[in-house]
């Protein structure tokens, strides 16, 4: 069959994309990007906020009915609002045939053969590796250290679709590791849940991150997500700082400035904590670029609480932040929590949170106008004409003209800056 993957949500659910992409091709399917040609399609979806399931639930009806193919391809729901749902999605969605739990992929092949409606969405230890990902994202890669959750935040379904933590072997990291820079990958960016509570014998995640930068070598760079602020320790930002190959880059999810709101969160630290270790990575590492997850409008959530997560963006000015007006999850402790916020006034907070860090991440932008910087290519930009390139803080970079390679490594002075998109020039002409 001609198969075609769409995908919503992380970066997980890119790479399990990847994975699907494998079992697929060794079971003599073949991969199509044009979902007007494929006999089958498969949604990958993201469960953490209600508006992300339901753009992919709008999403598979339309790929549904496209029936390019001369009739109704076969239809597939994976990733997480398959888990979370399951069999209810058949129920509910008609055209939906098959509905795939992240640890059940194995099946797929097998289910499609049958031609039966149904939904397999038992939870393992599923790492799949005896499967060879179909990589998308040339010179870069992913790499699952761990898959789950133990942490339970009240807010979060991601245990609930995900499962319990349990880390891969730090040999096959390694092992695959290697692979990549051999094949000229020029980043591995290692995906977990949190990959700060990586445990397999002896080797925690501050002793997998060198293991890693050592068979990455020299040429390649080395990044990881997503990081819990409570299980950051000095010895990881030591690693990072004491290593030329791990990117000055950390994701340090914050979700709220107010101890209150953090405690109902069961997040586990303190603001005061969490500012501490932002310190710490500052000092080791001058010019580190950061990021974070907020959400606005989390239950019982007061004024004063909010201004509080107005004063944390303030203080830390984070190169970037994400950020999201709380969604209600089925399961999750926070359903319980009162009083809840209104809607609309979740989406004042957002509202005023996204502002405030335009203007952040546009001064902190512009201050990189005239710097040197070396960038890797990643391939052509979304502008006709012009190629996208990565700093080592994972800024984007775009260069004009076509002639460059995607893995190319070289300095450029950065020449134009509006926060999330910078322009550069090269010093020196890549040598090819």
């Amino acid at each position: 069959m001609r198969c075609f993957i769409e995908v919503y949500g992380c970066q997980m659910n890119v790479h399990d994309a990847e994975i699907l992409s494998g079992i697929l091709g060794s079971a003599g399917h073949q991969i199509t990007k044009d979902p007007e040609d494929a006999e089958a399609v498969f949604v990958v979806t993201c469960a953490v906020r209600e508006h992300a399931e339901t753009r992919a639930m709008g999403r598979i009806t339309h790929l549904a009915g496209m029936a390019g193919c001369g009739s109704k391809p076969l239809v597939a729901v994976c990733g997480c609002v398959a888990q979370e749902h399951g069999e209810r999605l058949l129920e509910k969605v008609d055209v939906i045939d098959l509905v795939v739990g992240p640890d059940a992929y194995h099946r797929i092949p097998e289910l499609m053969t049958e031609g039966v409606r149904t939904a397999e969405v038992d939870q393992c230890s599923e790492e799949y590796e005896d499967v060879t990902p179909v990589r998308t994202q040339f010179p870069r890669a992913f790499v699952n250290v761990m898959r789950g959750c133990d942490n339970y935040c009240t807010y979060c379904i991601v245990p609930y679709v995900r499962g319990r933590e349990r880390s891969r072997s730090a040999s096959d990291i390694i092992s695959e590791v290697r692979k990549l820079a051999a094949g000229g990958f020029r980043e591995v960016t290692l995906l977990g849940q949190n990959v700060n509570s990586y445990s397999s014998g002896d080797t925690g995640f501050p002793e997998l991150l060198e293991m890693v930068s050592d068979a990455a070598g020299s040429d390649c760079w080395v990044r990881f997500v997503t990081s819990n602020p409570r299980d950051l320790t000095p010895g990881l930002a030591e690693v990072m700082a004491s290593r030329e190959n791990i990117c000055n880059q950390f994701h340090l999810p914050a979700q709220s400035g107010s101890d209150s709101v953090l405690k109902a969160m069961n997040r586990g630290y303190t603001r005061n904590g969490y500012m501490k270790k932002v310190a710490m990575l500052r000092e080791l590492m001058p010019d580190i670029v950061m990021s974070t997850d907020i959400i606005a409008g989390f239950p019982g959530e007061s004024p004063g609480d909010f201004q509080d997560t107005v004063s944390l963006l303030e203080e830390v000015r984070f190169d970037y932040a994400f950020l999201f007006r709380y969604s209600e999850r089925k399961g999750t402790g926070a359903l319980k929590l009162k009083p809840p916020v209104p809607v609309k006034e979740r989406l004042s907070r957002l509202s005023v949170l996204q502002e405030l860090q335009r203007e952040i991440t546009i001064e902190r932008s512009k201050e990189l106008l005239g710097r040197e910087m070396t960038v890797l290519v990643t391939g052509p930009a979304r502008v006709k004409g012009q190629t996208a390139a990565r700093t080592r803080g994972n800024r984007m970079v775009i260069l004009e003209g076509t002639g460059y390679e995607p893995g190319e490594v070289f300095s450029v002075r950065i020449t134009g800056a509006d926060g999330y998109t910078h322009f550069g020039m090269p010093v020196i002409p890549p040598v090819r």
